[in-house]
């Protein structure tokens, strides 16, 4: 179990990765009709998930995203592989986990706030 410090260490690092997911999202969106672009990701989820499974939680909060070429997608004849239904397909999964790790770190600092306070 990760303690309250590490809870909000790892909190912070999702937080700063889906802003990153984020833009890079949009980066694709407003390309989409530059010929010869080619679509960018975010590659960070498999390496943190691993990193926490091994029980290291400093670890985990290490683990730096990557903007990498996202690899396969259909390739226009002018040399652009973004599908506009795609980034937007992301842009709201991207959305709604930052939203639900706003929620949670909202919760952890109310449950601070009430111990703080000495109310239960």
């Amino acid at each position: 179990m990760l303690s309250a410090d590490s809870q909000l260490s790892v909190l912070a690092r999702l937080l700063d990765v889906a802003h990153l997911r984020h833009s890079v999202i949009a980066q694709n969106v407003a390309n989409v009709n530059t010929p010869g672009y080619r679509r960018i990701d975010v590659d960070f989820h498999r390496a943190f998930a691993k990193a926490l499974a091994g029980g290291d939680d400093r670890a985990a909060c290490t683990v730096q995203p990557r903007i990498t070429l996202a690899p396969g997608g259909a390739e226009r004849v002018d040399g652009n592989n973004v599908d506009m239904d795609l980034e937007m397909g992301q842009l709201q999964q991207n959305t709604l986990l930052y939203r639900v790790y706003t929620q949670v770190l909202a919760v952890q600092v109310a449950q601070w706030r009430s111990a703080v306070s000495g109310r239960t």
